[in-house]
Formats: C-alpha cells, structure tokens, sequence
C-alpha cells in the first residue's frame, strides 16, 4: 500500500526540501502553502501521515491539527508538527491539539524519516483494528453495525441535498435446508460466495452489509430508479447461478429473496429499514427468488419483480 504525506508550510523552500527527500524513499507527497488548503486536500485525499507547520496564514498547524483529530476520530492519520518554537507550553499546546509528533526547525531530514516511519507502523496497526470493527468476520462485508452507521450518514446526506437513494435487503432462501442438509460450515461456504458474488456488483457510490444470519442489506443511489432495480435483479439472478462444492464432492446451488425500498417514501431511517424488511417478507411470503419493490408507484413490473 502507497503512503500518502501530507505536507503543509507556507516555505517554498521547506515544502520542496521535504518533498524531494521523501519521494526520493518511495512516498507519495501532497503539498499545501497554508492549513486551509491543506484541510481540503486532507478530505480529498486519504491521507496517512500529515506533517504541518506551526505558525502559517489563513489556518495555523495548531487549527489544523484540531480539524483533522475532529474528523479523524479512528486515528488513521498520524499528524507530526513543525516549528522553531521550542518553549514546552508550545509543545504541550500541540500535543492537546492532536499531533502525534513534534519536530523543531531547522528539520533533520533523517529524523523527519524515522517519525514518518514509525507513523507508518502507527496508523497501519489502527487501520487493521478498524477495519476488523467494521467488517464482517465470516463474509468480509460491512458488519450490522458499522452498516447502520454509514446508512445513516447516507440518509442525512441524501436527505438533505434531495438525491436519490435505495436500501435492498436479500435473505438467502431456505437456509435452514442448506444448513441442515449440507451442515453448518457449507452454509457458511454459501454466506461467503454470496457475499462475494454480491460485493462484486454493487454500484459506484453503493455499499453491502451483512445484518446478520443469512440477511444482507445493499445501499444503493437510485437517481435512476429502473437502472437501481436492474441493478438488484441482475443480483438476484445471477445468485442462482452460483455453485457450492461440499467437501463431500456434492453441490448445491441457491437462490435470493430481496425487498426494496426508496428513501423518498420514508420519514426515518427505521422507517427506511421498516419499509425494506416488509418488502423482503412478501417477497418470501409470494414464492421467494424475486424482488419486490415498496412504493414507488407507476414503476414497470418486470419478470419476478413486484411493487408492494
């Protein structure tokens, strides 16, 4: 994995210096004259290591590293700051502001390498441990809760600026019959190759989630609400196709049952989900392996497809 750097100072000079020497060892170097400008390629950008300058116009390394800790609140960047300022108040204000390091001017550069190096270490261990909070431990989707969060972020976001957006929720048809017939570590096998097989597909600007037992939950943009629906039929489609070996040397296939609904027809995100689990319960109530639609009226029914 390339590191991205961040570096912020109003020098030229420093800038170029630190610059030279860093991609001269293999990283990947973004540059800032100021801590405004630099706040904006932070959340452009994902940034591993963050070195700022203290004293700079418009946004201070200070104000800087303050922003960056309030929307960093997984640690996955690590912040070392630059100053000729040496009085230990200076030093502990920097501290409470967020950095992780601190390094007084004129820069060793060998030095400057050894903290970044150490950040590496760092914010790799705290992004593995993110990623196992937020990942599911058998499928390697996003777990319940994690999902919840982004829907979440998704429904306001959504909601807020009047864009389109979908939830649908599959459940695995007699699973209780694989699992049974086939044993729990093949059903296990069936949960991985669908959430693969599923992960796959989802869209530019969707997300996937297991919520829990044989139950997953795909967000989706629905700005073209037809191109979304194809979108989750060709899903449930091409599941059928999918074949399980057992370690038996038999096979076994399966199909999905999925509910779907629309964030414009709902007032909450429980209401959201509420919506999505009745659309997914008469999908398996009326034969399951098909998809049908909560709301939305005036939407062509297609093969297998149904509006509640």
């Amino acid at each position: 994995m390339e590191t991205n750097i961040l570096v912020a100072d109003d020098s030229e000079y420093f800038r170029e210096q630190i610059r030279a020497d860093l991609e001269g060892n293999g990283y990947r170097v973004l540059l800032a004259e100021d801590g405004a400008q630099a706040l904006s390629i932070y959340r452009s950008h994902d940034i591993h290591i963050l070195i700022t300058d203290l004293e700079m116009p418009v946004m201070t390394g200070l104000e800087l590293c303050w922003h960056v800790r309030a929307e960093d609140d997984q640690h996955r960047t690590f912040t070392i700051l630059m100053t000729g300022d040496t009085e230990t108040a200076r030093r502990i204000e920097a501290f409470d502001s967020g950095a992780d390091e601190f390094l007084a001017k004129p820069i060793d550069l060998s030095m400057l390498r050894a903290r970044v190096r150490a950040g590496e270490r760092i914010t790799r261990m705290h992004r593995a441990m993110v990623e196992m909070l937020h990942t599911d431990y058998l499928t390697g989707v996003l777990n319940r809760r994690y999902f919840m969060e982004r829907l979440e972020q998704a429904y306001r976001a959504a909601k807020e600026k009047g864009t389109a957006l979908a939830v649908a929720m599959f459940d695995l048809d007699h699973f209780k019959t694989i699992n049974d017939t086939h044993g729990h570590s093949n059903g296990d096998l069936a949960l991985k190759r669908f959430a693969d097989h599923c992960a796959a597909r989802v869209p530019d600007g969707g997300f996937l989630g297991r919520l829990g037992g044989e139950e997953f939950c795909l967000c989706l943009p629905a700005g073209d609400l037809e191109t979304a629906l194809a979108q989750v039929e060709a899903i449930r489609r091409s599941t059928a196709e999918i074949m399980v070996e057992t370690g038996a040397g038999s096979s076994f296939s399966f199909t999905v049952s999925i509910g779907m609904c629309l964030i414009q027809d709902t007032d909450s995100i429980n209401d959201l989900m509420t919506q999505a689990d009745e659309a997914l319960y008469f999908a398996k109530r009326s034969g399951r392996n098909r998809t049908v639609l909560r709301g939305a009226e005036g939407v062509t029914v297609k093969a297998r497809f149904y509006v509640m």
